[in-house]
C-alpha cells in the first residue's frame, strides 16, 4: 500500500506536503486503519528517495493532527479517529489545493492571482 506513495518533482508543491497529502487520503480512504504500522522513518525515506528529515517532518506534522502515534524507540501506526469527523478531502487534488489556499493566504495572494496562476501552469503542462 506505500508503494503507492509517489513524489512529483515537478508539482511545485514541496515533497513533505505531497507525501503528507498522501498518507492523510490513504487514512481517510481507510486503505491503511487504525493500528496500522507504518514503514519507519527510514524506510520510507529510502523507498521514496528522500531525505530522513523531510520523513520525520510529515510524521511530526501528522502527529501533531493526531492522526498517527509515535513515541521513542517504537514504530509509528495510524491512530484510531473517527474518520467521518476529519473532514479530510475525499481526494489527494482536494489536499493539494487545501494547502495551496492555505500558503496563498498566508503569502497574501489574491483568489485571482491564484486562479490566474493554476491556469498558466494547466496551459504551461499542456504544451510540455
Amino acid at each position: 500500500m506505500f508503494e503507492s506513495l509517489h513524489i512529483n518533482e515537478k508539482s511545485g508543491v514541496p515533497v513533505w506536503v505531497q507525501i503528507r497529502n498522501s498518507l492523510i487520503f490513504l487514512i481517510k480512504s481507510e486503505q491503511i486503519k487504525p493500528g496500522d504500522v507504518l514503514p519507519t522513518v527510514r524506510e520510507l525515506a529510502t523507498q521514496l528517495g528522500v531525505n530522513y528529515n523531510t520523513i520525520h517532518k510529515v510524521y511530526q506534522d501528522l502527529e501533531a493532527d493526531s492522526l498517527i502515534c509515535s513515541s521513542r524507540g517504537k514504530r509509528s501506526f495510524v491512530a484510531d479517529v473517527d474518520r467521518d469527523a476529519l473532514a479530510l478531502p475525499e481526494s489527494p487534488v482536494d489536499l493539494v489545493i487545501d494547502e495551496l489556499v492555505r500558503v496563498a493566504r498566508e503569502s497574501n495572494v489574491s483568489e485571482k492571482d491564484v486562479l490566474i496562476r493554476v491556469k498558466e501552469r494547466f496551459l504551461k503542462q499542456s504544451i510540455e
